[in-house]
C-alpha cells in the first residue's frame, strides 16, 4: 500500500508540476518572459531559487520533453563499451 501511496504523490507531483509550467508558459504568451519571471520572483525566493536556476530548470525540462536525453540508450551503450573491453582482454562477456 505504501508503494502505491508513494506512486500516487509522485504522479500528483508530476501533475502538479506540468500545469505550473503550462500556466507559466501562459504567462510568457499573455506578456511576456521578463514579466512572467518577474510576477513568480517573490515565489522563487521563498523557495531559495534563483531566477537564473529557474530558467535553467526550464532549459533542462525542455530538453528532456523534447527527447535530448535518453537515459537508456547511454545505459546499452555503456554496457557494450564494456562488454567490448572484457571481450578484447579475453574475457567472454555476458549477453547484453
Amino acid at each position: 500500500m505504501s508503494k502505491l501511496i508513494d506512486a500516487g504523490r509522485e504522479v500528483l507531483g508530476t501533475c502538479r508540476e506540468a500545469k505550473e509550467n503550462f500556466d507559466f508558459d501562459q504567462l510568457v504568451k499573455k506578456y511576456d518572459r521578463h514579466t512572467a519571471e518577474m510576477l513568480v520572483s517573490d515565489q522563487l525566493k521563498n523557495g531559495d531559487i534563483s531566477l537564473d536556476e529557474f530558467r535553467t530548470y526550464k532549459k533542462v525540462k525542455t530538453f528532456v520533453q523534447n527527447g535530448g536525453l535518453d537515459v537508456s540508450q547511454a545505459h546499452k551503450e555503456a554496457q557494450k563499451a564494456a562488454s567490448d573491453a572484457l571481450a578484447s582482454d579475453g574475457f567472454k562477456a555476458n549477453a547484453v
